[in-house]
């Protein structure tokens, strides 16, 4: 097994698994659906191409919390006035609605996707170094502030997070947020995504355990 390693690192994040119209929530951490989707990006693959979003899908993923970042709250309005000369409605009403929009701020995390196919994970990794299209960290407002690209490492993402350094923040002990079956202490979470269609979106459940490590970490595994 190949595991690539991303930096998921920016001002600002935002992982929703839950949220709807009005109240667009956040993870303390990424989504699955939200990696693949900066994957696919990379790799140029178009929301209407479920055959890839599925092989994607079914990578294995483990998170390493660098940095919890913090919690913070948008205050956000859509829909009243005028569009084009025309009232602008929203869900069918005019007046002006008010959205709740959450965010991770000064969040840094470290994700490992891994696979049994090693010339995947290379193109992959080929893909984030020279990405197709913008990546983005969740939402289209939030840009990454350092390369995504980290490296690619021999064995699984649980492994490629551990032996990772952490780099200048010090901390005594880091989150582990790893994928694994419907063990006794799994948290099941709705986002691994089957489509990214328009209007067809649809998502499954996966299984995750988490764990702490203490530093001092392993020897860099950056480039490839």
């Amino acid at each position: 097994m190949k595991s690539v390693l991303l930096r998921l690192e920016g001002p600002m994040q935002s992982w929703g698994t839950q949220g709807r119209f009005s109240i667009r929530d956040t993870d303390t951490e990424p989504s699955k659906s939200g990696v693949i989707g900066v994957v696919a990006a990379a790799l140029g693959i178009p929301r209407e191409n479920d055959v890839m979003v599925e092989r994607l899908a079914s990578l294995s993923m483990a998170v390493r919390v660098d940095r919890e970042g913090r919690l913070v709250r948008d205050y956000h309005t859509a829909g009243g006035g005028l569009f084009r000369g025309r009232a602008h409605s929203v869900h069918g009403t005019r007046d002006t609605v008010v959205t709740e929009r959450y965010y991770l701020a000064d969040a840094s995390f470290l994700v490992g996707l891994g696979s049994s196919d090693g010339a995947f994970i290379e193109e992959i990794g080929a893909a984030l170094a020279n990405p197709k299209w913008p990546l983005f960290l969740g939402r289209k407002s939030c840009v990454p502030s350092s390369q995504v690209f980290v490296g690619i490492q021999e064995g699984a993402p649980e492994v490629a997070i551990r032996v990772h350094p952490l780099g200048e923040v010090t901390l005594t002990t880091v989150r582990l947020v790893i994928e694994c079956g419907a063990i006794d202490g799994a948290v099941p979470r709705n986002d691994v995504p089957l489509s990214f269609g328009l209007y067809r979106r649809r998502h499954v459940r996966r299984f995750v355990r988490t764990e702490w490590m203490e530093a001092p970490f392993g020897s860099s595994v950056e480039g490839v």
